[in-house]
């Protein structure tokens, strides 16, 4: 096993996940801006159906994720149980980076498998269709409930918890924090320790947090896109031409579209996506901007309060404190897997 070789496996998760993305957060926030706020307690509206089918496809985003780098690995055989263990993941708010360790897991655990397992020759024409879905289904489930879980669901418990007890404290560093806590993985299970108590309040009519939470969704997408156009030789060419849908994305609120960034870059990245996404929310709360919408951007601008100014600053200074700090952090891209080359690689044999 080669660090290059892991690194490649996660790419192909990603690239089949940019889609899912696209399409769910894009008919989520089309619903938003043609349903209000009340897009989702009007289920008989077309508003409704276009949010909810965006919801839909997003619950797939790290199922779609973690299949597919599983597949990368082990080609067929790992797509059934890669889905189990994403599927998993959501349902226990561990989310992609759950699906990331369990795709890879699953994967390799399969490809094991197929290597030692010892059939008859009148056997092995079941093996990619049945034999090794159902041993990585196994290993998915017990993976996913005993170890993966436990450990990533009870973490974001502890900072749903921590987050919780500083709603009463300055409103301006509740959005420092929030913004922090979104700005380190984009979606993940830290971002949803964040979102969930945001979400939860607006439940209580305290609709601050959510509007702060709209705005810090937009911005790190936002800005990796259109630092992606400007400093061209920091970016890899998949990553601009991914850029344009990195923005789209972005003013839509969809955080993840600044994933194929983050996961490529991490080191380099989230210090700018957290430090721009921190500012973002400190001027939100600072300037009261209100939403009862969970999702929309730009979208559901039109049934937000505060928007002008606060809004437009929080997220427009957002952006461009993220390109600064990205300025500083990003080197040069190097064309192809940035491990190619590297001397860190790590084999592992299993006997």
């Amino acid at each position: 096993m080669k660090l290059k070789d892991v690194y490649k496996h996660i790419l192909t998760g990603v690239g089949y996940m940019i889609p899912v993305i696209c399409l769910g957060g894009i008919l989520q926030s089309f619903g938003t801006m043609l349903g209000g706020a009340t897009v989702t307690s009007n289920t008989e509206t077309f508003a409704y159906m276009l949010y909810n089918g965006g919801s839909l496809a997003m619950s797939m985003v790290v199922p779609t994720l973690a299949a597919y780098t599983a597949y990368s690995i082990c080609d067929r055989p790992g797509i059934a149980p890669g889905f189990v263990v994403g599927l998993l993941s959501v349902n226990k708010n561990i989310g992609f980076i759950g699906g990331i360790i369990g795709g890879l897991l699953v994967g390799y655990f399969i490809q094991f498998v197929k290597e030692k397992l010892p059939l008859p020759a009148s056997l092995k024409s079941l093996l990619p269709l049945l034999i090794l879905p159902i041993f990585g289904g196994l290993f998915s489930v017990l993976l996913m409930n005993y170890v993966l879980g436990p450990i990533l669901g009870g973490l974001q418990q502890v900072l749903i918890d921590l987050f919780t007890s500083m709603t009463s404290g300055s409103k301006v560093l509740f959005g420092i924090v929030l913004g922090v806590l979104m700005g380190v993985d984009l979606g993940g299970p830290v971002t949803k320790a964040g979102t969930t108590v945001a979400n939860g309040l607006v439940a209580d009519g305290i609709i601050g947090p959510e509007g702060a939470k709209v705005c810090i969704g937009c911005v790190a997408p936002i800005a990796l896109g259109i630092h992606a156009l400007i400093e061209k030789k920091k970016y890899t060419e998949e990553e601009r031409e991914q850029a344009v849908s990195a923005i789209i994305l972005g003013s839509a609120q969809v955080g993840e579209g600044g994933l194929p960034f983050l996961i490529r870059d991490p080191l380099h990245v989230m210090p700018a996506t957290i430090v721009g996404s921190a500012v973002t929310g400190a001027i939100a709360m600072y300037f009261d901007v209100g939403s009862s919408v969970m999702m929309g951007g730009f979208f559901a601008f039109p049934v937000m309060e505060n928007v002008w100014p606060g809004a437009f600053l929080a997220i427009g200074v957002g952006v461009i404190v993220t390109m600064v700090v990205l300025h500083f952090t990003k080197k040069e891209a190097k064309e192809g897997n940035p491990f190619e080359d590297s001397d860190d690689d790590f084999e592992v044999n299993i006997e």
